[in-house]
Formats: C-alpha cells, sequence, structure tokens
C-alpha cells in the first residue's frame, strides 16, 4: 500500500450506500478527502468526519474541473442505479462518467477507481464463474451503461492509472435493495423463484468499502476486479438466512418464474404512469431469473490483497440488527 500523507482524494457518491461505508473507511486514512456532493445531498455524516463537500453534478464540466484540479486520486461512486429508460441511466452512468473522467484527465490524479457492477458483466457461464476478462453479456440497461462507464474510463489514458471494481450485489446497513427480503421474512415469508437452482456471491458493504480503499492505495492496482465474498451460496440458502437474521422462522413460497417476469412487466407499466422508477421491473426480473452471480476473485487478492471477510449469515445479522435499531423493518 503506498503512503497515503499529503495525498488528496476526490469521492463522488459519498452521500449513497456504498458511499456511506467507504469514506467511514477513509476516515482511517491519512488522505485529504473532499466530496463532490449535490445541492440536495445529506452531508451530516460528511461533515461529522471533517470531510469537505464540493457542490457540483455531473453535467457540470467546469465544476468538474475545479474540484479534481488538485486531486491525486479519485474515485467515481455515483450512479444512477433506477431509472425509467436506458436514456436516463446513459446520461449518468456514460456521459455523466464521460465528463468526470474529462475533468480528471486535466488535474494532476494519477489514478481513477470506478465502482461498476457485476452486472456489466452478467451472469455464470455454464455454471463458472465469470473472470474480468470475458466478454461482457450484461442482462439490463442498468449493467449496459455501467459497462460503457467501464470503458470510458479504461480508454482515458495518458498516465492515469484506471481501477474498475464489479462487485456483485451489495447489502449491509443502509441498503434498501434487500429490505423487501427482510420485511417479507418478517412475516415469515421466504420467495424461492423456481427453476434450475441458482447460487449466488454476495459482498457485505464494509467489506466492499476496504476493497475500494485498497484499489486506490494498492501499488499494482490496475485493471478489472471481481470483489465478492469468495463462498456462493443458493437462493434458499439466503432466504433461509434472512429468516435467521430477523429471528422468524418462515414457509419457503415457491414463486413461478412467469409471475415474476409478470411483475416485473406489471411493475414497469405502474412507474410508466407514475414516471417514477422502481427497484423492481423486467431487467431486476432477468436478474433474478439468470442462471447465477458468481465470478472470480484471485485477481483482487493478489493485486489488492483483499478477502472478503464477511461471512453472510454475519453480515446478513449486522444487516438486521440495524434495521431494527433504526425501525426498517417495521
Amino acid at each position: 500500500m503506498t503512503t497515503t500523507a499529503g495525498k488528496r482524494l476526490l469521492i463522488t457518491g459519498s452521500t449513497g450506500f456504498v458511499g456511506f461505508h467507504v469514506v467511514t473507511a477513509l476516515s482511517d486514512t491519512e488522505l485529504e478527502v473532499r466530496a463532490l456532493v449535490r445541492a440536495s445531498s445529506d452531508v451530516r455524516h460528511l461533515q461529522s468526519l471533517g470531510i469537505e463537500c464540493v457542490q457540483a453534478e455531473l453535467w457540470d464540466a467546469d465544476a468538474l474541473r475545479r474540484a479534481a484540479a488538485d486531486a491525486d486520486i479519485v474515485l467515481h461512486l455515483a450512479a444512477l442505479t433506477r431509472a425509467r429508460s436506458e436514456a436516463a441511466f446513459r446520461a449518468v452512468n456514460v456521459e455523466g462518467t464521460r465528463r468526470l473522467v474529462d475533468a480528471v484527465r486535466a488535474g494532476p490524479a494519477k489514478r481513477l477507481v470506478y465502482l461498476s457492477t457485476l452486472a456489466a458483466v452478467g451472469p455464470a457461464r455454464d455454471g463458472r464463474p465469470v473472470r474480468p476478462e470475458d466478454e461482457p453479456r450484461p442482462l439490463t440497461a442498468y449493467g449496459r451503461s455501467k459497462l460503457d462507464g467501464e470503458r470510458v474510463c479504461l480508454d482515458a489514458g495518458d498516465g492515469l492509472r484506471v481501477v474498475v471494481l464489479r462487485p456483485p450485489a451489495v447489502y449491509g446497513p443502509r441498503d434498501r435493495d434487500l429490505l423487501t427480503f427482510f420485511r417479507l421474512a418478517r412475516r415469515g415469508v421466504l420467495p424461492v423463484p423456481t427453476g434450475p437452482e441458482r447460487r449466488i456471491q454476495m459482498i457485505y458493504a464494509g467489506d466492499l468499502a476496504e476493497a475500494v480503499v485498497r484499489a486506490a492505495l494498492a501499488e499494482r492496482a490496475e485493471g478489472i476486479y471481481h470483489t465478492a465474498e469468495p463462498r456462493a451460496y443458493r437462493w434458499r440458502a439466503l432466504v433461509e438466512m434472512v429468516a435467521d437474521a430477523v429471528g422468524r422462522p418462515g414457509r419457503t413460497v415457491l414463486v413461478p418464474a412467469a409471475l415474476v417476469r409478470t411483475a416485473g412487466i406489471l411493475t414497469d407499466a405502474v412507474s410508466g404512469v407514475t414516471r417514477r422508477p422502481s427497484i423492481f421491473g423486467r431487467d431486476k426480473a432477468r436478474e433474478l431469473l439468470a442462471p447465477g452471480w458468481l465470478c472470480e476473485t484471485d485477481a483482487a487478492r493478489v493485486d489488492l490483497d483483499f478477502v472478503a471477510r464477511t461471512p453472510l449469515q454475519e453480515g446478513l445479522r449486522e444487516t438486521a440488527s440495524w434495521y431494527r435499531a433504526y425501525g426498517w423493518l417495521g
């Protein structure tokens, strides 16, 4: 790991779910951290850590150049994860990333870390974990937009060392995407899609935050890395662990794949009427019904000296405990 004293770091997406955990991890370093925030962002956590906040939008090229003018390292975590159209995803995840990269190239930064997603490369191939060098086959508009964001970063050149991290599903305190499963388990319902047995890898938010910091500082870090708990779990085992985490024995409910697809179509239709993006939809149904989300993590272990340390059952219990403490489980 390189020395951090005197180095300046710019981070986007610091007020999001993963960003919260990353800035907390950064507080244990000697880096001088500056956070790019929106005018509407809740910056209380950043202020409590003494982090400088600079207001700027990803469409404001001039503001981005000013923010990156003296940064040695840039962490790009900001992304649109829900949208009603592919164009909306691309406006932020591709064009916004392009403007940020242009700003970074105009400054002194030597390293750019881009937080991508396993959705950019797609699910397992015939039961085999995907590798960083595999041809990407994203299933969703979000995955395609993040893949193109990766390409924008990797094509930056000009002496800029680029690190791309591809985590699978991220969970932990403050996560809202998996909250629905916890609430269902609290009611004694454990949904499992029908079809072939699916295996997945996941990563606890605190572990991912460690991976991001290591990607920013590790001497050998460059290129694409998959960051996940190495162990894979069956879908049924996952929902049973969620039930254990909330302290409520549940009944497994087999949900026909056709019903999952239909629910995605109907949710998208409602979203079209309300003009509000939803967590669920046709694309999310495709991800849920994919044959498995497995990835090779050896490169991260070698180059970043990173191995996700939190077993799924322990992480789910920590998450449920946080949900209860903050009244999220109802």
